[in-house]
């Protein structure tokens, strides 16, 4: 529900805060005050575009804010998903500046007009002779039928069976569309894996390869140094080693002589041997060293695919290779699963589809069981609003399963006449603004007891119509205002004097500039306002009684 409008520097407003209650706001005032200045401002809460022609002359900027109480429209879940604060109480906050920047906020969240439009919907309605566009939309029109039908078990078992349906339906797409490029991808698959296979590789081969590599690479080198080492040590006659017994010999016959040379005898030992230790591993060897080109190319030519393989794969090691390996293999094995799961995945969506074409058929038939219930309705109520001679239909169309939407599988269209002898066409196409918005007044009255709907305001709706008429539309007004909030612009003494707050606009010259300014008027300037209005300036006596007395009926 709209609490209250503060408007600042907006075309011929300086400032004003207008409060609003529950029930029927009507507002009144002389043609020119500024009543469509409110609209204009109530616009840009709504998320409408403007420019800076709007800001009052001789200001730098303008500001509009609304404070809605939310706490009923259940909105948690539209605030979650725009990742806004929720809270019962709403602000809404629009500035305009005159270099031409624009700016929204929503609890002082920082949002953008999209979403300032997005949530306007779902606060406000505005119904002008201009502005109907809910009751030309498709889904309006299905959700009017659903909530007069007030049967919203079959409506909700539909939602549950088509979200789960096209839950099936993405989960099997997903599956197929893996499953088509993993074909496309098995040969490949194959191809590479056979590559790995063939190669085989080990862990800690590369490793051990490159060093039988380098020796086999250098075996001649190896050779020679090994046996020319093992010959200085002790393959000459004068070797190293012979020279060291030689010197141990002739040190053990003096040591008998000299204590310090005894110590030295056991050192000389410990060195002879580890010399021979050492001559001997490299005599074997260069034994053992032999030049191979076959063994040499091999291991290049095994080399050569490792290191072909780790580049082609962008690893640079063996064990990368095995872990490919593996997974290359996990993948082709997962190919052959995908079948049966897609064949799974089909059952679900078949199955599912059924349901969901069982709960469409049974919503078809809750709504087909109160389209005539519906149409007499609107029919007595037009009527009731100065339409005698109007006519109003709605036609349901069954839609084939693949254009389902979320509502069900039908569509609906509005079929309206306003006058007689003519065939009722899409309302869109046939009807007034005015038209729409008495034919829309009838409608909201129809099922305001059976859902939460916005704000009302009604723009000037009783265009073009007078006297009992306007009793009448009054009185269709007034009783829609008794649920939710109504308020409504009128240039007619009959609906004014419903109201249960009475707001008037009118014009004030200040010193500089005139401004369009807003009283809530008490019963005493109710009378004279009713009263002007239905006279004009300086009503009688007997205007002013029959002013009280319309609003006397307003109070019964």
């Amino acid at each position: 529900m709209l609490k209250s409008l503060k408007i600042r520097n907006y075309a011929i407003i300086r400032e004003t805060e207008i409060k609003f209650h529950a029930g029927l706001t009507i507002i009144t005032g002389e043609t020119g005050a500024g009543k469509s200045i409110l609209m204009g401002a109530l616009g840009l809460i709504l998320g409408e575009r403007a420019d800076s022609k709007v800001i009052l002359e001789g200001t730098d900027k303008c500001i509009v804010e609304a404070n809605f109480e939310i706490e009923s429209y259940h909105l948690q879940d539209f605030f979650g998903q725009l990742e806004l604060d929720y809270e019962a109480t709403c602000i809404v906050r629009r500035e305009l500046t005159s270099a031409g920047k624009s700016r929204a906020f929503i609890n002082d969240t920082p949002v953008n007009l999209p979403v300032l439009k997005a949530l306007g919907l779902k606060l406000i309605d505005i119904v002008s002779q201009h502005e109907t566009l809910e009751l030309n939309e498709a889904q309006f029109q299905l959700s009017v039928i659903d909530a007069i039908a007030n049967k919203q078990e079959a409506k909700n078992a539909f939602q549950k069976s088509f979200k789960t349906f096209k839950s099936k339906q993405a989960e099997y797409n997903q599956l197929l569309n893996k499953e088509l490029k993993a074909r496309q991808d098995e040969d490949y698959l194959r191809f590479i894996l056979n590559e790995l296979q063939e190669l085989n590789p080990l862990p800690d081969e590369q490793e051990e390869l490159e060093k039988k590599l380098d020796e086999l690479s250098h075996a001649e080198t190896i050779q020679q140094a090994s046996l020319a080492a093992f010959n200085a040590l002790e393959g000459a006659e004068s070797s190293l080693l012979n020279q060291l017994r030689n010197i141990q010999q002739s040190l053990s016959i003096a040591a008998k002589y000299q204590h310090g040379l005894q110590n030295l005898l056991p050192r000389l030992e410990s060195n002879f041997l580890d010399l021979r230790d050492i001559s001997q591993e490299l005599e074997q060897i260069a034994e053992k060293t032999l030049a191979d080109p076959n063994t040499l190319l091999q291991i290049e030519q095994r080399l050569k695919t490792i290191y072909a393989l780790q580049k082609k794969h962008r690893v640079q090691h063996n064990k990368d290779l095995i872990a490919l390996k593996e997974q290359f293999d996990k993948q082709l094995t997962e190919i052959g699963s995908l079948e049966s799961q897609l064949i799974q995945a089909e059952e679900s969506v078949l199955q599912w589809k059924a349901k969901c074409i069982e709960d469409g058929l049974s919503l078809r038939l809750t709504r087909q069981a109160t389209l005539p219930q519906i149409c007499k309705q609107v029919n007595d109520l037009l009527k009731e609003v100065a339409m005698p001679s109007a006519h109003f239909e709605i036609l349901m169309q069954e839609l084939p399963f693949e254009k389902a939407q979320p509502n069900g599988m039908d569509e609906v269209i509005f079929l309206f006449s306003a006058n007689k002898g003519f065939k009722p066409q899409a309302i869109n196409k046939v009807a007034s603004g005015g038209e729409l918005s008495r034919l829309m007044l009838c409608i909201q009255s129809l099922i305001a007891n059976q859902v939460q709907l916005p704000s009302v305001v009604f723009d000037e709706i009783d265009t073009g119509i007078s006297g009992e008429a306007a009793q009448k539309v009054a009185g269709v007004m007034r009783k829609y205002a008794q649920s939710h909030q109504v308020i409504a612009i009128s240039h007619l003494p009959q609906i004014a004097a419903k109201a249960d707050e009475h707001l008037y606009v009118y014009k004030s010259s200040g010193e500089a500039q005139t401004q369009t300014a807003i009283k809530r008027l008490n019963n005493q300037e109710r009378v004279v306002e009713i009263a002007r209005m239905l006279s004009g300036e300086n009503p009688s006596e007997k205007v002013l009684a029959a002013a009280s007395e319309l609003i006397g009926i307003s109070s019964n």
